[in-house]
C-alpha cells in the first residue's frame, strides 16, 4: 500500500492535483447529495478534477491496475475528490459501475451516502439496481441509501424501499423509518412495501409501527397546527400496515395506543379493499 500512496502523490504533482490538507480529508463536500436532480452539474473545479483523473485512470490501465484496484487507491488518498474520481471511473469504465461502487464504498464506507449521490445522477444504472448494490456493499447505511435514491426518484421510493428490504432485512425497521420521514406524503406506500417483503410481522414490527407513528407526531413543530396531518399519517401507517397482511387485533392494539377510535380503524379496515 505504500508504494500505492507514493506512486498516488507522484501523479498527483505530475498532474497538477492538490493533495487534500488534513482538515479536507475529514469532510466532503455536503452539496452532492443535496442538489436538486434536474439542476445537478460539476462545478468548473471539478470538471477539471474528472479530466486529471481520467489521466490518471489511463496511467494506473498502463500498470495493469483494474478498474476497482484504482478507485480504493485513488479514493483512499483524496476522499474529498468523490465526485470527480467516480464521474472520471463511470466515463471510464461505464460498464464496471457495479465493482466501481462496491469499490468506492469498501474504500469510504463513511461517504456511501455521497458515492450513492454520483452514481443516481450520472444514471450509471436504474435506482433500485444502485440501491440493491450499495445496500450490499454497506448494509449499515441502508436507510441513508434509500433516502439519497428517491431524492432523485421519489416517485419509486417504494420499490427502492422494497429492494433495500430484501438485501437488508434486519435494517427494514430503519429504511422504514427513514423512508417516510423523507416522503411523509407517501408513508402507506413505504409501509406496505416495508411490511410485505418480511416473512412474518410479528411483535418487534409492531412495536416499530408504533415508533413510526411516533416520530410523526414528534416531527411536527406546531402539534396544533398539524394535529389533523398527523393524524392522517398515522392512519396512512395502518393501512399500509394492514394492506401488507397485519391482522385487525394487531392493527386495533397499535391504534388504541395512539388514541385513534373505533370510526377511525374502519377506515382502515376498507383500504385493503380499496387498495388505497
Amino acid at each position: 500500500m505504500k508504494s500505492n500512496t507514493a506512486l498516488t502523490i507522484a501523479l498527483a504533482v505530475a498532474f497538477g492535483v492538490a493533495l487534500p490538507s488534513a482538515a479536507q480529508a475529514i469532510t466532503i463536500s455536503d452539496e452532492i447529495g443535496y442538489i436538486d436532480s434536474n439542476s445537478y452539474q460539476l462545478t468548473e473545479d471539478n470538471k477539471r478534477l474528472v479530466n486529471t483523473y481520467l489521466r490518471m485512470f489511463r496511467y494506473y490501465t498502463k500498470r495493469n491496475f483494474s478498474a476497482t484496484r484504482t478507485v480504493r487507491v485513488l479514493l483512499s488518498n483524496y476522499p474529498e475528490h468523490v465526485e470527480p474520481i467516480l464521474h472520471a471511473a463511470f466515463e471510464r469504465y461505464p460498464k464496471s459501475y457495479e465493482q466501481i461502487i462496491k469499490a468506492a464504498i469498501d474504500a469510504e464506507p463513511g461517504f456511501t451516502k455521497d458515492i450513492m449521490a454520483v452514481a443516481m445522477h450520472t444514471q450509471v444504472a436504474k435506482p433500485a439496481e444502485l440501491v440493491r448494490i450499495a445496500v450490499e456493499a454497506e448494509p449499515a447505511y441502508a436507510d441513508e441509501i434509500v433516502v439519497e435514491a428517491s431524492r432523485v426518484d421519489p416517485a419509486n421510493v417504494e420499490e427502492l424501499v422494497r429492494v433495500a428490504v430484501k438485501v437488508e432485512p434486519e435494517m427494514a425497521d430503519s429504511i422504514m423509518q427513514s423512508a417516510s420521514a423523507s416522503q411523509p406524503d407517501k408513508v402507506e406506500g413505504i409501509v406496505h412495501a416495508t411490511l410485505s417483503v418480511l416473512p412474518a410481522i410479528g411483535d418487534y414490527l409492531a412495536s416499530s409501527l408504533s415508533d413510526l407513528i411516533d416520530l410523526i407526531a414528534s416531527d411536527d413543530a406546531e402539534p396544533s397546527a398539524n394535529e389533523v396531518t398527523s393524524r392522517k399519517e398515522a392512519l396512512s401507517v395502518l393501512k399500509g400496515a394492514y394492506r401488507a397482511g397485519m391482522s385487525y387485533q394487531e392493527i386495533e392494539a397499535i391504534a388504541n395506543a395512539h388514541g385513534i377510535d373505533e370510526e377511525e380503524i374502519a377506515t382502515v379496515m376498507e383500504s385493503k379493499d380499496s387498495g388505497s
